[in-house]
Order: C-alpha cells, then structure tokens, then sequence
C-alpha cells in the first residue's frame, strides 16, 4: 500500500512516526530522571545544575557563595572580604525555585531539549556594606580621605565630631561593580581599583551642626509609668537611639531616631514591671491523690502596649518635645502545680509573700530608670521545724 503513496507523503508519514518515536522516548526519559529534577539545559551563573534535585540546587548554590570572595587591590595593597561581607545576601531557596521552574511539566522537558535556560542568582545588595568595603580598603592608602563623623563623646551622654580631611580615595562605583560582579557569577573578583585626588562628601561643619542638632533633642524629657513607678530615660541611654544616615549623594542626613533601638529600652523597661503568675499549688499524697489546696493561683500582669509607647518617644525625640507614656497590661492566667506532703501535714495553712502588683490608679515618688522606688521585701515566717518555700504554715498539726 505504501508502494502506491508518492515520496512526498512517504516523507511525512516518516516524520510523524519519528516525532512519535521522540516523544515517547522523552516521556520515558524525563519519569525515569528529569521528573521533579531541574531541566536539561538549566544553569545556575554559568554553572549547570540539570538533573538535580531543589535541595541539591540550593546545596550546590550556597556552597559557590559560599567559597566567593570579592578582592579590592589598591597600590599593591590586597582588601579581600566574602561575599556577603561585601554586601551580598544570597537567596538560594528563590534560586532553586528558579531553578527548578517546569520540573514537573512534560512539555517543558520537551522544550528544553532544544533550548537552554540560564538562571541569575536571586540576591539582595547592601550599599551599607559596600560603603564599608570601599572605607576599609580606602583605609590601606598612605594619604586617606576621610568624611567627618558625629560620634558619642567621651561622656557617653553627648556627640561631638572627627574633622574631614582631605586626602586621595578609590571609586565608590568600580568597588560596588567588583561586589555586583561577584554577586551575579558566584565567582571570586579581584579588581584593581583607581585612586585619586577626592573631597569629603561629608564635611567638618556638616557633622559639628548634626552634633548641636542631636544634643538638643538628648534634652528631651522621657518619662514612663507603670501606675507604680515612673521611670525616665537618662542621657546616656538616648544617645544610643540616635542614627546619622546619608543622602544618596553622601552628605549627612539630619539626625534621626532608631525605632528598633527605641524599642529594645521600652521592651527591657517594661519586662522590669511585668509580674510573674504564682501557680496554683495543692498538696497529694503517694499516690497522686489531691487531699488539700495549700496555695490558690494568683494572676500575673504583662504589658500590651510596648508597641504604642515605643511610637511615641521616637515621635516626641524627633520633635524634641518631652513625652509621658504609661505602661497597660493584660492579666496572665496562673498554672497549676503538685506538692506531695507526709500524711497528717496536709492541712497546714499556706501563706505566700504579698506579690508586687502595678496599678493605674496609685503613683510612688519618681525616680531615675534603674533605681525605681519599692517597698521593703515582704518576710515570709514558718512555725518552727517547718522550713519555708515561697510560703509559710501558720499552724502546726495537732498531736494525737
């Protein structure tokens, strides 16, 4: 029959069957290897990683960030740090997922027999970071430029300032391509930077008039009470909020207010005022068995609005205008616990210490934060041969 067919049909009824023949050969290709592995053809920075499972992607991935450096040379002299001390966060789970994009489709197997696929690293960059590569590298010449700096003073409850200087530099841009460079090979670079005549961005009297600007807002009053106690910010603690950032140009920023530093104080502050719950305690005998309750649970106190107080005092030192915030906090409910006694004992009376409780509507003398005004520790007595824990018997039990 296909004697009586012309060559042109010959050659097409040829070509489907090899076609045919290609997909069902790829089909049992691609369940016994390819199947949930990344593609033919995929690469990862010019490196391959087909047929590989997503863990070993990101294995693979990790480790080439892992081994990259980025080296700075300048006037012979060799400033090498990491990748990610360069300024380069790897991503490698996203990495892998790009990687791995069509691993579980047919089609996508089929078509990447015939193609291939490079996949960029998925990366973060911290111009902070380069910025410190470039200082430290800066840092090796014999005549360094430096910027001015606002810096705490010897005091530790003001800022004061370094001078800039004058002096010769590398290019910020050639350092941030060499990190960048790295970043998208996963390959170490090394670079020869230039070096030439530069001018502080920051200047002397930039950083003297960021100083005076920070030393009056540390005059700003910060007060917080817990109903209890009212506790205030000293100097030396404000000084630790300030930031001073640059503009995209380099030249110095106003001052301004960390908020994670902020709430670091007012999370450590509040966690002083917090009251711990005083579980339920009931007395058992050998056997498990409950025979009295010698303590009742008492509720604890945690604060709620660390978040709102801490929104607060970054406002109020912004805008240098004194600030009074007081703490509110939510009942925390006490657990239980288990006491076993000697028979005949269970029916001593327990008394525990008088818990310190804040509230809203009773105030104490002010005092500094650390040194709050408390009341004298209550004492806690037992009935003789009886040794107090946390409590005390007040009747001993009656002879027989």
């Amino acid at each position: 029959m296909l004697k009586n067919l012309s060559t042109k049909t010959r050659w097409a009824i040829g070509a489907a069957c090899a076609l045919v023949f290609l997909v069902v050969c790829a089909v049992i290709v691609y369940a016994a290897n390819y199947s949930g592995r990344a593609l033919p053809g995929t690469t990862v920075a010019g490196t391959s990683v087909e047929g590989m499972t997503r863990d070993q992607v990101v294995s693979t991935v990790t480790a080439r960030a892992d081994a990259t450096n980025v080296t700075l040379m300048v006037e012979g002299k060799a400033t090498t740090a990491s990748l990610n001390e360069a300024g380069i966060s790897l991503d490698a789970e996203a990495t892998a997922d790009e990687a791995m994009k069509g691993s579980t489709s047919l089609f996508s197997f089929v078509g990447a027999l015939f193609t291939n696929r490079t996949v960029e690293p998925v990366t973060t960059v911290s111009e902070d970071s380069i910025k410190k590569l470039a200082a430290t590298a800066n840092s090796t010449l014999t005549s360094e430029m430096k910027d001015a700096q606002v810096i705490i003073a010897p005091d530790e409850e003001s800022f004061t300032f370094t001078p800039a200087q004058n002096g010769n530099g590398i290019a910020p841009d050639e350092v941030a391509a060499a990190v960048k460079e790295a970043g998208a090979t996963l390959t170490s670079v090394t670079k020869d930077v230039s070096v030439s005549q530069m001018e502080p961005s920051i200047t002397t009297s930039d950083a003297e008039r960021a100083a005076d600007k920070a030393n009056e807002l540390l005059d700003t009053q910060i007060e917080i009470s817990d109903g209890i106690d009212t506790f205030y910010a000293e100097r030396s603690d404000k000084v630790q909020w300030f930031e001073f950032l640059t503009k995209d140009d380099g030249t110095l920023d106003e001052p301004s207010i960390s908020t994670v530093k902020v709430a670091d104080w007012v999370n450590a502050l509040a966690s002083t005022t917090d009251v711990k719950p005083e579980n339920r305690v009931e007395n058992v005998d050998s056997s498990g068995n409950v025979l009295t309750t010698a303590r009742e649970g008492k509720k604890g106190l945690k604060t709620n609005n660390t978040e709102e107080i801490t929104k607060g005092v970054v406002a109020a030192m912004s805008d240098g205008k004194a600030y009074e915030g007081l703490f509110h906090y939510d009942d925390v409910e006490p657990g239980s616990e288990t006491k076993q006694v000697a028979e005949g004992t269970e029916n001593l009376v327990y008394q525990p210490c008088a818990a310190r409780t804040p509230t809203v509507a009773s105030t104490r003398p002010k005092a500094s934060r650390g040194s709050p005004t408390s009341p004298a520790p209550t004492r806690c007595t037992a009935p003789p041969g009886v040794p107090p824990s946390g409590g005390a018997a007040t009747a001993a039990p009656t002879a027989a």
